[in-house]
């Protein structure tokens, strides 16, 4: 491809960054000195890290299993009868 730079394309800019994980941190603080036993302590709330495609491909096997389950129950039914 032609828009491409020579060596690689865009390789050297992500080279050993991963691309396609998103952190959402929610709540990222410090706990109030006053708490026993974990007074102080630096507190994040809602700390996963998605990968974009493991989560588009679990969306896809719900959804699936979700909206197909109508096929599924209505060629059941015909079978059933014949």
């Amino acid at each position: 491809a032609s828009f491409l730079p020579e060596g690689g394309g865009y390789a050297p800019l992500f080279y050993g960054k991963v691309v396609d994980m998103f952190y959402f941190p929610i709540i990222d603080t410090n706990r109030p000195q006053w708490m026993p036993l974990v007074g102080g302590d630096h507190f994040i709330f809602f700390s996963p890290i998605f990968n974009l495609a493991d989560a588009a491909i679990s969306c896809g096997i719900i959804a699936l299993l979700l909206f197909y389950s109508k096929y599924l129950n209505d060629y059941y039914h015909a079978i059933k009868k014949s």
